[in-house]
Formats: structure tokens, sequence, C-alpha cells
């Protein structure tokens, strides 16, 4: 019973008499204390507790019901024995039933108990419960009394059936219901008797309590306590709100703080509005200044507005002041909120934040209301932020109307005079931006950003005289106490522009990199130094500047083209494929952009899709003539040389200067076997650019052929230098040159290179393996061939040295084969069919190879390897005459072979032909001293016509010349025999058989020694 009793109270019960039997732990269920005499007449108040009880937990109980019968006889002492003593005590009593006890715990945590089972039940049927307790066996595991089935079935029968009522205990002055339902009110003696019989002792005393005084007393009370509470929750929320930018009671939103006119703040903030209109970097400081002191006395919203206003043009046009700045801004933008969604301050503050991060159109809408509004058509600065959000966003119709409308207004407005320069110079309109720049300075001469602007016309928009517009930059840097830090830097990137202009590339990076420097936000000074950069070929620092650029811009043509192209020339294929593609996306049908896609698809070996793009490019734009270029070049390539003559022809009438152009129509005179004509276009070629990089490369594949190998490796190393990334087989031609000066080595190391770079190239493996040939490598080599044929099964070139590689290891089976397939697919290579012939005469099919080498010089009359063959062929066959027409053929071929006037002297050696011979013999070593093997052929010839003073004398040179020649030695001991000098004879003898111990005559010797010994 959660009632409350605001009565007043019981007076307090005497002390209890002690029984001094008890001890520690021991119950007293003796009879209760007396009571005092006023409780004679009954219960002075509907009390929860009995004041004459002991200190025990109550419960109501109904004093009418009868009394239960006495309880069996139980210990002399008078007192219940418990429910442990009857457990202990249940063998001697024969098994006596336990007895189940319950605790029970109100709501309110109140414990008493424990109770049996029967006990609980009657005090739920009599109200006492009302069956919302918990109940513990040992008052440690609690549960829901619901949850025993004995007391659950109890609670089900009092819910189905009627109520019962239940007595209301008697209040003073009040009659007593029933004197014959209720016991003696007077006697509390008996009462108090009653219940101890009837609960057995176990609880404590209980009390009928009425709760009907307190009830009213509470309703009365309860609408006091309530507003009260009400009142204290009012103004808690309120003053709660005092943290908030929305102050106590939501005081800033409705009375925000505001400048008292006439007061010197007011003062201050007119002029700070005035330094926004000025529009020059000490107005704009002064605007923040002056704003800023009155902020430091308070803070008030709308002047916080003005303050970040001139923080954003800080930042926004001069690169001035700390980003941290414009942060706080961004943080201060609720409390500027609530001067009013609508308020022209709220929306030129927000304005101006998303302009200085490139976010124009978002604040568009909000400008364009609120210039539509009646009270906002005086404010200037309003029109001034929806202009530039026009201009921001490329709809220059819009902004210099705007602006327009400002000078109908204000025509002495600097600011207005020279927004429009900015538009008319972004249009390429050089007389209006001029003139609207000069109205800027008249209207304003301190206005040095239009004194920069005025020199950026002549530079970036007439371009016509360089001269003039390099003063007009030298001018405007004078300024420079007037000058931004953006504007300083703008002049120093417009003096680059000029340097530049004025053919000065490296001052013109210098000025650049430090205007960049001064001002790193610049996309017109990254612009610049992107494009000097590139001019000179450094696309790894170009590339960021213009990854930049493109990334906050990516709808800039110049831009986007810029960053692919460095991109492809730095080698990152990948990534301009990526590029290129979003690029093709945006610029469905830009002829620049195909043209790109094509030298990036060309550039990763797909020529299909290049050509597709080529082609789609010249279709765009028939003038693009780099289109037509790369497309004659990737023909070339592809051996279809009349369809690269048409499309490069058709280049040099539609730019006859173009360096380009003449490279690639040099490498059609090359693929047309016109050395001089190649030699003459690559001349002209670089004339017209130093740099490019196709001209020396084709200069050096010129040198090379004309034998001239230190020149090719000087040009092929220049070729690389420039473009180490996109240059076609630049690699690959440098290896050529190091393999034709024989440093083998260093060949393969630069064709590994090659490989490595273009896996998908057949003629770099090809290459390689035949390095690898003439360095003995006969496995690697042909590994790398193995590689170029599965590239390309019919590739002649791989087969043919597969085909050396195999004759050097003598499989002339196999041999024969790859040689033959080779000479079959290209018929028209002398040198195959000499390699041919090579091939057969090791396999001792001596007429075959004649047969070859006599197709070989039919197909090139001067291949003096094939006559030279022929010449030992018909010697070993005997045929002088085709033997001596032979070796004359090759030495007219090749007039340095001077080895061939020793052939044809053993020709005519071999023919008898005595006196001839020794006359071609000296004729050779006239030729080339270093023939010293025919000493010993004219001493033989000598010794044949038995002239051996003579003979002695050329044995004796030939020894000298070839002292590990043991046939010198053999003749000279005969020629001294015959000459009688026996001792020399004997020593010649002695000598050869020094050279050759194992001679086959080596009897035959040993006895010419004996006999002249002897």
């Amino acid at each position: 019973d959660f009632q409350l009793d605001f009565g007043d109270p019981a007076p307090a019960a005497p002390p209890a008499r002690v029984n001094p039997a008890t001890d520690f732990g021991d119950v007293d269920f003796g009879d209760p204390s007396p009571v005092p005499a006023s409780a004679a007449t009954g219960l002075p108040d509907a009390l929860e507790f009995d004041p004459t009880a002991a200190p025990m937990d109550d419960l109501e109980a109904d004093l009418s019901a009868p009394l239960p019968p006495p309880p069996a006889a139980g210990p002399a002492d008078g007192l219940e024995m418990l429910s442990f003593i009857d457990d202990s005590a249940g063998k001697e009593a024969g098994g006596r039933v336990p007895v189940k006890r319950f605790h029970v715990r109100r709501r309110s945590g109140k414990m008493f108990g424990p109770f049996e089972e029967g006990v609980i039940v009657k005090m739920l049927e009599d109200g006492q419960l009302l069956g919302n307790e918990d109940v513990s066996p040992d008052s440690e595991a609690w549960s829901a009394i619901g949850t025993v089935p004995v007391f659950a079935a109890a609670i089900q029968r009092l819910m189905e059936g009627p109520s019962k009522a239940v007595p209301i205990a008697a209040t003073p002055g009040a009659p007593a219901p029933d004197a014959a339902a209720s016991p003696d009110a007077a006697n509390p003696q008996a009462s108090m008797e009653r219940l101890r019989q009837l609960y057995e002792g176990r609880m404590a005393a209980v009390s009928v309590v009425d709760r009907s005084a307190a009830e009213a007393k509470w309703k009365k009370r309860l609408p006091a306590i309530i507003a009260a509470g009400v009142s204290v929750l009012v103004l808690g929320t309120g003053a709660s709100f005092e943290a908030g930018r929305y102050g106590a009671f939501g005081r800033h939103k409705f009375f925000p703080a505001r400048v008292s006119a006439g007061s010197s703040e007011a003062k201050l903030v007119e002029e700070a509005r005035k330094g926004l209109l000025a529009d020059t970097y000490a107005s704009y400081k002064e605007a923040r200044k002056k704003s800023a002191q009155v902020l430091a006395t308070k803070e008030y919203p709308e002047v916080r507005a003005l303050w970040c206003q001139s923080v954003a043009y800080l930042q926004r046009r001069y690169a001035d002041g700390d980003r941290s700045d414009l942060t706080s801004c961004n943080a201060h933008m609720e409390a500027i909120e609530l001067l009013g969604e609508k308020n022209v301050e709220v929306i030129k503050t927000a304005a101006a934040i998303a302009l200085t991060n490139r976010k124009g159109a978002e604040a568009q809408a909000r400008l364009q209301d609120a210039s539509t509004r009646e009270d906002n058509q005086g404010d200037l600065e309003l029109a001034f932020l929806l202009a530039e959000s026009y201009a921001q966003q490329k709809d220059i119709g819009n902004a210099v109307a705007t602006l327009t409308k400002v000078l109908e207004k204000d025509p002495k407005s600097a600011k207005a005079h020279h927004a429009l320069g900015n538009l008319y110079q972004a249009q390429g309109k050089a007389d209006e931006a001029a003139k609207a720049y000069a109205d800027a300075l008249a209207a304003d001469p301190q206005h040095a950003a239009s004194a920069v602007e005025l020199a950026a016309v002549e530079l970036l928009v007439r371009k016509s005289n360089i001269e003039q517009g390099a003063q007009a930059v030298e001018s405007a840097l004078k300024l420079q106490d007037a000058l931004g830090p953006a504007e300083r830097a703008r002049a120093r990137g417009l003096k680059g522009v000029a340097l530049f202009q004025q053919f000065k590339p490296k001052e013109a990076e210098a000025e650049l990199k430090a205007a960049y420097k001064d001002n790193p936000d610049s996309a017109f000074i990254k612009a610049q130094l992107a494009q000097v950069l590139r001019s000179q070929r450094d696309y790894d620092g170009a590339l960021p500047l213009f990854a930049s650029l493109a990334a906050e811009d990516s709808g800039n043509l110049e831009l986007v083209d810029g960053h692919i192209t460095a991109l492809v020339m730095t080698g990152k294929m990948q990534d301009a494929l990526t590029a290129v593609e979003a690029a093709s996306k945006s610029f469905p049908n830009e002829a620049r952009i195909a043209y790109l896609y094509g030298r990036i698809e060309d550039a990763l070996d797909k020529p299909v899709e290049a050509e597709g793009h080529f082609k789609r490019a010249t279709a765009a734009d028939a003038k693009l003539v780099d289109a037509g270029l790369y497309l004659g070049r990737l023909y070339l390539r592809q051996h279809r040389n009349a369809d690269a003559r048409t499309l490069l022809e058709a280049a040099a009438q539609q730019a006859p200067e173009h360096a380009g152009v003449h490279a690639g129509l040099g490498e059609l005179a090359l693929a047309e076997n016109n050395s001089l004509l190649a030699q003459q276009e690559f001349d002209r070629a670089v004339q017209l650019d130093p740099n490019l990089a196709d001209a020396h490369l084709g200069l050096s594949r010129v040198s090379l052929l004309n034998g001239d190998a230190a020149r090719a490796e000087t040009e092929a190393n220049r070729a690389l230098e420039l473009d180490p990334h996109l240059l076609k087989d630049g690699r690959l031609q440098r290896g050529l040159v190091l393999w034709r000066l024989h440093r083998l080595d260093e060949a393969v190391t630069e064709l590994e290179k090659a490989k490595s770079e273009d896996p998908r190239s057949t003629t770099t493996p090809i290459t390689l393996g035949a390095v690898l040939l003439e360095k003995g490598d006969l496995a690697g080599a042909e590994s790398n061939l193995g590689l170029a044929l599965r590239n390309e099964p019919s590739n002649h070139e791989a087969l043919y040295y597969l085909g050396l590689v195999r004759a050097k290891r003598s499989e002339y089976t196999q041999a024969l084969d790859s040689m033959k397939t080779a000479v079959d697919r290209a018929p028209k290579r002398a040198d195959y069919k000499y390699a041919y012939g090579v091939i057969l005469r090791d396999a001792k099919r001596l007429p075959d190879a004649i047969e070859q080498w006599q197709a070989a010089v039919a197909l090139d009359p001067n291949y003096a390897d094939a006559h030279e063959a022929l010449g030992h062929a018909y010697l070993e066959r005997a045929e002088f005459d085709s033997a001596i027409a032979s070796f004359e053929a090759a030495l007219k071929a090749d007039p340095q072979r001077t080895r061939v006037m020793g052939a044809m002297g053993d020709v005519l050696f071999n023919a008898a032909r005595w006196d001839d011979a020794v006359r071609r013999y000296q004729a050779a070593l006239k030729a080339d001293p270093k023939l010293t093997y025919v000493y010993y052929k004219v001493a033989r010839a000598y010794t044949e016509q038995a002239q051996h003073a003579k003979a002695i004398d050329w044995y004796k040179k030939a020894t000298t010349a070839e002292p590990e020649n043991p046939q010198p030695f053999y003749y000279l001991g005969f020629a001294y025999k015959e000459r009688n000098k026996r001792k020399d004879a004997i020593t010649a003898f002695k000598e050869y058989l020094v050279k050759k111990p194992d001679a086959a005559d080596k009897k035959d010797i040993e006895d010419e020694i004996y006999d002249l010994e002897h």
C-alpha cells in the first residue's frame, strides 16, 4: 500500500519488556507489551504500523475473520519449533513431512516471513498481498509469486471470482461499522492475541489502514506541485540554451546583437564596407582590420559576416592570410545564419566562402534570389558576387550583364571595370579588355591589378607586340607596394611568358618557378610553367602541374591534352589510357583527343585500334597534320608503303615546314632503300626542330647503312635522350650500332632493355639472337630466335639466324631446313642464298652450294662474299678460269678485300703457272703486307722451278712471319739439302719435328737427318 498519510503521528510506544530468559538469536513470542490507556478506545490514526507491536514488518489482516482451530500441542515452553528443528527431528518423529515456507518481498523492498503456503494463500484472499510480490524459499533466489503453482492458482481464483470487501479501520469520531463482526477495539490485548493465533507467532502485528484522508490532502496539494515543476522545467530549459548559439530563451535568434547607429563601431563597419567595393589589396586588408576591431569589443553576427567576406577576398584574389581564418568563418556561419536565411549578409558570406572554394554554383541560386528583392537593389557587393559566380561557371553573358547594371548605378566603379576586363580577356577580346582595364585605372589610379592585366592582354591575347607586353609587365612590377602576393606572382608569371615568347625558355622557367613559389594555387602560373617545361621536354616536371590543372578544370581541352601528353611522354601508358578514355567521353568529337588516343594505342602495340583513332581524328579535323603523319608512320611499320606515301605527301603539302613530316618522309625513303633521300629529309627535320627524336633516330639508321657506326651511335644516343619512353625502336637501333662496333656485351645489355620495354616486338629478340650467336652463346641465341618464331612463325629473318645457329652446331639437316624455309620466304635476299650455300658446302653438297651462290650474285652482282665463295668452289673443282673470274669479280666489288689477290695466286699455283703465281703473290703482299701466308707460297713456287736460292730466302721469311707453322721448315730443309748445306738442312728438319712431333713422315725426316749427319 503506497498511500501517504499526512495526519498527526501516533504517540511513541513504550519500550518493550525484556525477557531475561531469552538469549542472543532467540525470539520471544510472549505477550506484547502493554499499551497506553489512550489506545483503549481504538486506533488513533490509520497507521500502517502498530505502535504496540515489536518493530517488525506489518501486514494488514481482517480481524473479523474467525480464528483457525488451535494448533496441536507443541513443546512445553509454548513456542513453535522452527522448520529446521522439525527437519532435524524428523527421524525421531517418525518421518514427518517437512513444511514448505516462503519469504515474501514487496515492491518497496521490505521482506518478511517465512510463511507456510496456506498462510500466503490466505493473505492473498484477504487482500494483504496484491499478487505482485516476489517469494523465495531461502531469501536468496527470488521469483515472482505467480511462478509458484499454489499461489498462481489462488490468484487465478481471485481474478475469476467476485471481489471480497476488506473492512476499513475505524477512524476517531466515527462509529464502528459492525460491533458483532469485529473484535473489541477497546481490548488491544485480545486483538494481538487473535493475530498471534492467526499467524502462529510468525509475523509482526498488522493494522488495518484507512487512506482516504491522506488522499484528499494529496489531491489538494497536487496542482501546486505540478505548477511548480512545470515552472522549474521551463526555466531550466530556457537557461540551458545560454551555452548554445541561440542563447537563453533564443535571445540571440530573436534579438541578435547589432551595432548602434552613430557609434564609433558603426563608422568602422561603414568604412569596411567601402573597402570591399574599392577592390584593392590595401582596401581588403583595411576592411578585415576594421571589422576585427569592432569584433574585439563584442561579437556582432553582421560584422562577423563582413570580416569573413574580406577574409575570403584576400584568400581568393591575393592568396593572402591564414587558411585558418577561412576555417573560422565556416565555424561562425551558424552564428551568422541567426540573422535569418534571407538576410543579405548571410547570403553574401556563404557565397564568398563558396567562391573561394571554387564552388560558386552552390551559392548562385541564393544570390539570384537575393538580387531580385527590392530592398537589395542598392547592394553592389551582392551584384559583384553574383557576377563572379557566373564567371566561375563560364556564363560570360550573364556575368557581363550583371556588371553592366552595376556600372549604370556607379560608372566610376573600378571594381566593375576590372571585372569586365577579366571577362573580355577570357573571351580573347583584346581591345575591349584593354579599354576596361584603362577605365578601371582612370577611376582609381591605385588599382594596380588593372595595370597587371593590361600587360596580360598584350602577352596572352594580342601576342603581336612582345616588347610592348614586356614593358607593360615591368611597369606593373614597379607598383610592388600596391600589389598583393597573388598580383605580384601573376606579374612575375607574365614576365616569364614574355621571356618565353622571346625564346628564352630557361629564363622563363626560372621566373615562372619563382612566381609559382609565391602563389602555388594560381592556375594561370601553373599552366604557363607546365607549357614551358613541356616545350623543353621536361615532362616529368610538367606532369604534376598538368594533373592538378586537369583535375580542377576537366573541361579545358588544352589542359587535358597537356596532361595526357605528359603521361604518354613519361611512359605511364595505363594512366594515359585511363585519362584519354575519360577525355573521350567529355570531348567525344574532339580530333586532338582522338589523335592522343591513337598515340597511346600505338605505344601499347595495338595497331588496329590506333589506326581507327587516327582516322577518327583526321575525319574530325582534316587540318590536324599529326594524325595523318602518325597514321602514315604506322603504315610504314606494317610495310604498307603505298598507303604511307599517300598520307605523308598530303601532310607535306599541308605543312611543308613541319619537322615531323620530313622525318616521316625520311622513314619512307629508307623503306624504299633510298638512303640519300632519307639523309636529306632527316637533315631537314633536324634543322626545323633540333629536339625531334625521330629525326635523330633516322640519321642514326642512315649512318649505319653508310658504314659510319660512330655517327650512328651519337645520333641514337641523342634520340633516346630526347624521348626515352615513346621512341619506337630507339634502343633496338642503339643495340644494332653497338653490334656493328663489335661491343657485343653492351649490345646485349641494350637489346635486353629493348626486349623488356617492348615484349611484343619480334625484331628485338631476332637481333639479340644474332648478337648472342656471334658471341658464341648458341643456347641464348636459339632461345631468343624461338621466342621470335613463336610470335611470328613465318619470320624469315628468325629462320635465317636459327639456320646459322644449327649449322654452328653441325646440325646440318635442321640447319638446311631452317635456311631453305627462310630462302623460300624471302627469295630476293641474296645474303640468305649465300648463307644457304655455305651450309650446303659444309654438308659436302658443293654443287648445290655453287647453285645458291650463283643465285646470290645474280640478285646482287656486287655481293663480294658470294663471288669469293664461288672462286674457292671453282678452285676446289680445278675450274681455274672460273675461279680467277670469280675472284676478280669479288675484288671489283670490294677493292679492300686484298686476301682475294692471294687466292688468285693460289689458283695460278695450283694451275702450275709458277711465274704468274709469284707475281700475284707479290702484288698481294704489296697491297697488304699482312698477307704473310704467301711467303711460303712464293717459296714453294720457286722450289717448283728449282730456284732454291730464292726459295730459301722466302722460306726464311715464312718461318719468321709464321714461326709456329712447321711446313716452311720442312721445305727449307730440303732446299738447304739441294744447296748442299747439310748443317742448315739438319737444323731445319729438327725444327720441323719440334713443331710437328707427331708428323706422319717423322721416320723419313729422322732418316734424312741421319743421312746428312753421316
